[in-house]
C-alpha cells in the first residue's frame, strides 16, 4: 500500500498530521509520500497512490484533478484536519481572527469555504479528538481519530531535557528559590484563552511573591498584567526542536480554554503530552481531549472555574514533592499511549480500514487517462489565468512605485531648488506669486462685473 499526505498548512500541525504520521506508518511497512498542495507533480501521483490524505487542503482546480482521477481508479480520499475548518458559519468563534488585517481575515475566511468544498468531496475524515470526529459525522461524513502524538526524535530530545531536570531537582537548582508558571501559545489564537485565567494568575502573584510568569509564543498580555510586568518573562515562538528544554525549566504548565467555544473544544492535549515528556505538571481546562488525557489529581489537574484555578496553582505551587510526582505520572502516562510504536498500530488498522470499505473498481484506463487529461487542461488554464492575474498585479505594482518614485523625485528637486535660493530671491518669488494672484483675481472681477 503506498499512501500520500497532500498538505494545504505548514508548522505544527503539518508536522503532527503529516511527518508523524509518515513516521507510524512507516513502523508498520507503508510507503509514503508527500507534497504541498500546489506543486504540479500531483497529476503524477494521482495516478499511482493507493490512498490520498489531504491535510486541510484548500479546493482548486489541481486537487479537483487528483480526486477525480483517484475517484476513477477506485482510491479512497481522507480529509486530515487537528481543527474545526470544515465549519465556516463558526468563523466569530476563531480566536486567531483577532490577530488579523481586514484583508488577511478575508482571505482566511475564503481558505475555510475552499477547505469546506475539499472536505464534501472526500469519502471519510480523520482527525484528531472525538469531538472533531462528532462534528464531521454531523456533516455526513465517516470520521476515525487517531490522536496527536510525538515523533522518536522529539521523545529523544525530551528524554534528554527530562534528565536535566531531574539533576536540577535534585540538586535543589529548580524551584529553590523561585517557582516558574508557563504557558506555551503555538498561534495568535490563544489571546482569548489565556484572559480566563488572567485573575487567577494575579491571585498567584500577589500570593506567592516568589513566582514569575513565563510566556512563550504569539500573546497578548492584559494590561491589568503590567504592575507585574518585572516577574513575568516572555520569549520568542521557538523551534520544537528546543521546546522540550524550555519546558523542562518551569514548575507549572497551563493550558487554557474556552469550554464553550466549538473550536476550542476541538483542539487536542499536545500541551499536556509536551510537558509530561518532561515531566512537567499541567493545569488545564476540562474540554474533552484533556479529560481524555489527564486523570485530574494524579497525573494533572483540570479547572474549570476561576476558584479551581486557583485552588489547581495552591495544589501545585505549596508542595515541590506534590509538582513532582505529578510530573512524572503524566511522563508514564505519555509513554503508555502516545509513543509512535503505540499510535502506529492503531493509525495502520484506520489506514487499512479505510481502504478497505472505501475502495471500488477501477474505471477502464482509457477512461482514467482521459479525466487526467481534461483535468489537466483546465488545471493548465487555471494556471494561464493566475499567470495573467499576477502580471497584472506586478505590472500595477510596477507603475504604482514608478509614480511614488517620481514623486519623491520631484520632492527632491523642490527642496534643493528652495535650498539654493537665498532669502531675497525667495521673496521675490513670493511677490511675483502673489502679483499673479491678485492679477487673476481683478480679471475675475472685471467678467463678473461685466
Amino acid at each position: 500500500m503506498k499512501v500520500l499526505f497532500v498538505s494545504g498548512m505548514d508548522g505544527d500541525t503539518q508536522r503532527y498530521r503529516c511527518f508523524h504520521h509518515q513516521e507510524q506508518l512507516a513502523m508498520k511497512g507503508v510507503v509514503t509520500e508527500f507534497r504541498e498542495c500546489d506543486e504540479p507533480q500531483l497529476l503524477v501521483d494521482a495516478l499511482e497512490y493507493d490512498l490520498f490524505v489531504l491535510h486541510r487542503v484548500s479546493y482548486s482546480w489541481l486537487i479537483a484533478a487528483v480526486i477525480d482521477v483517484a475517484r476513477l481508479r477506485g482510491r479512497p480520499i481522507i480529509f486530515e484536519t487537528d481543527d474545526l475548518v470544515f465549519a465556516p458559519e463558526l468563523y466569530d468563534d476563531i480566536g486567531f481572527v483577532d490577530t488579523l488585517s481586514p484583508e488577511d481575515a478575508r482571505r482566511f475566511r475564503r481558505d475555510l469555504h475552499r477547505q469546506l468544498e475539499t472536505f464534501k468531496r472526500c469519502d471519510c475524515v480523520l482527525t484528531t479528538t472525538d469531538f472533531l470526529a462528532r462534528e464531521a459525522r454531523s456533516r455526513g461524513k465517516p470520521a476515525y481519530v487517531n490522536r496527536n502524538a510525538p515523533s522518536e526524535q522529539m521523545i529523544e530530545i525530551s528524554e534528554d531535557a527530562f534528565a536535566a531536570r531531574c539533576q536540577r531537582l535534585d540538586e535543589g537548582r529548580q524551584g529553590r528559590d523561585s517557582l516558574v508558571v508557563a504557558y506555551f501559545s503555538g498561534t495568535g489564537s490563544h489571546n482569548r484563552d489565556f484572559r480566563l485565567i488572567t485573575e487567577p494568575l494575579i491571585w498567584m502573584l500577589d500570593t506567592y511573591p516568589q513566582t514569575s510568569l513565563h510566556i512563550s509564543g504569539h500573546l497578548e498580555l492584559d494590561r491589568v498584567l503590567l504592575p507585574y510586568q518585572d516577574r513575568i518573562r516572555r520569549a520568542p515562538y521557538i523551534d520544537w526542536r528546543e521546546l522540550p528544554h524550555l519546558i523542562a525549566r518551569v514548575d507549572v504548565n497551563l493550558a487554557p480554554l474556552e469550554q464553550d467555544n466549538p473550536f476550542c473544544r476541538a483542539k487536542s492535549e499536545n500541551k499536556f503530552v509536551e510537558a509530561a515528556l518532561v515531566g512537567v505538571p499541567t493545569i488545564a481546562s476540562p474540554v474533552e481531549a484533556f479529560e481524555f488525557a489527564i486523570t485530574s489529581g494524579r497525573d494533572g489537574l483540570l479547572a474549570s472555574t476561576l476558584d479551581e484555578w486557583k485552588t489547581a496553582l495552591k495544589t501545585l505551587l505549596d508542595s515541590p514533592k506534590r509538582r513532582r510526582q505529578m510530573g512524572e505520572a503524566a511522563r508514564r502516562t505519555a509513554y503508555a499511549r502516545y509513543r509512535p510504536s503505540e499510535r502506529a498500530s492503531h493509525l495502520f488498522e484506520t489506514i487499512q480500514r479505510v481502504v478497505d470499505e472505501y475502495s471500488a473498481p477501477p474505471a477502464p484506463a482509457e477512461d482514467i487517462l482521459e479525466e487526467l487529461a481534461t483535468s489537466t487542461s483546465r488545471y493548465a488554464a487555471e494556471m494561464k489565468r493566475d499567470v495573467l492575474r499576477h502580471e497584472a498585479q506586478i505590472e500595477s505594482l510596477r507603475k504604482m512605485i514608478r509614480d511614488y518614485e517620481e514623486q519623491l523625485d520631484k520632492r527632491a528637486r523642490y527642496k534643493d531648488t528652495v535650498r539654493s535660493m537665498d532669502r531675497r530671491t525667495t521673496e521675490d518669488v513670493f511677490r511675483s506669486a502673489v502679483t499673479r494672484l491678485m492679477s487673476t483675481g481683478r480679471r475675475l472681477w472685471r467678467k463678473v462685473g461685466g
